[in-house]
């Protein structure tokens, strides 16, 4: 039997390769995809800022066990695992042992392996992305059983938007009345919405975008800085400043992706406040960056680029607990084949949608 792979050769083009199913070794776990999604990660692909010599795109997904290597009977929980079942993997693999991992941060782990932007399509198992009809997981990454009460189109986005902004928002200790802003009314955003909105916090969204802000609101939004209004970023820091009795907000989560929006949550934080920066991952893209600012504003300033690989298990049981509070439904609002994924990333690199899916 044979499957399809997906590779993004330079800005705006995707190749598709086809290949026979591997074998599984032990340890590992082969996957048939049910759905994956286009990610703020596959648009910076897309538009050609990192991956240089290309890249497979894809991470976030929702799949089904098509065959499990020997000795695998069980997922990184505990729970019983067999051929059939409905998994979500964490998308690379930490090492436990270096400094980081040992001290409990296994995201800043200094060997994280990510395969897909290692390797091309034509090294074996060549399954390495879930852009992809399947997905091969190889020993010692963690995957999950997804709970019955949460569909494909939600358990999807738990790995890695829902996961990532989970573990940003414990990093920055984000507590019951404290004010959170988001930037950014995407996929990372209303789930950060959400779960920020389940601890107590008090939610301010910035964005641009009619249905962007509709689905803030949705997703537990107490006021929305609509930036076709609030122009520009003194008059968006004056905004929220209103709204934080002149003080600026206690946490501050970066999810647009845009390097003038670093420098802007620095303004945004009061003083002493925490600014969470996940939206920017391209390096070529600069913001310069006064440095006075965050000396006598003593921000703490929290880097996230994944996240604990536990953390994908406390996303699914967030999904399960909170499917019938949020519309979770709305979240994934364009559907596409495997072939029409450029157009897929095209659409969501105009924000013409919030967040695409990807059936196979």
């Amino acid at each position: 039997m044979k499957g399809t792979v997906s590779f993004i050769p330079k800005a705006r083009t995707i190749e598709f390769f086809e290949y026979d199913l591997p074998e599984v070794a032990e340890g590992a776990i082969l996957a048939e995809v049910s759905r994956t999604n286009v990610c703020g990660s596959e648009v910076h692909m897309w538009r050609g800022e990192f991956g240089k010599r290309g890249v497979m795109p894809g991470h976030e997904m929702v799949g089904r066990v098509y065959k499990l290597g020997k000795g695998v009977t069980h997922d990184t929980a505990g729970q019983p695992l067999k051929e059939g079942d409905r998994i979500a993997p964490v998308y690379y693999e930490t090492c436990g042992t270096c400094v980081n991992c040992r001290a409990g941060n296994a995201a800043a782990c200094v060997v994280l392996g990510i395969r897909a932007r290692r390797v091309g399509p034509h090294d074996p198992p060549h399954f390495h992305t879930p852009f992809a009809t399947h997905y091969y997981i190889h020993p010692g990454q963690h995957v999950y059983k997804v709970p019955d009460n949460v569909p494909d189109h939600a358990a999807s986005a738990a790995n890695c938007a829902l996961s990532e902004v989970f573990f940003g928002l414990d990093q920055a200790s984000l507590s019951y009345e404290e004010t959170l802003v988001v930037q950014g009314a995407g996929g990372l955003g209303l789930h950060a919405m959400a779960v920020a909105k389940a601890r107590g916090a008090r939610v301010i969204a910035i964005d641009g975008v009619d249905l962007r802000l509709q689905r803030a609101r949705a997703f537990g939004a107490d006021e929305i800085v609509d930036m076709r209004e609030y122009t520009d970023t003194r008059a968006r820091v004056g905004r929220v400043r209103e709204l934080t009795a002149g003080l600026g907000a206690d946490v501050v989560l970066e999810v647009a992706g845009v390097p003038q929006a670093f420098l802007e949550a620095i303004n945004l934080v009061r003083n002493g406040g925490r600014v969470v920066e996940i939206g920017n991952i391209s390096l070529g893209l600069t913001v310069e960056v006064p440095p006075a600012l965050i000396t006598f504003k003593s921000p703490q300033i929290i880097g996230v680029a994944t996240y604990n690989p536990h953390y994908l298990h406390k996303a699914l049981n967030f999904l399960s607990a909170h499917m019938e509070t949020y519309p979770y439904h709305e979240m994934v609002d364009a559907e596409f084949p495997l072939e029409q994924a450029g157009e897929a990333m095209e659409k969501s690199d105009r924000k013409e949608i919030t967040r695409a899916s990807l059936l196979p």
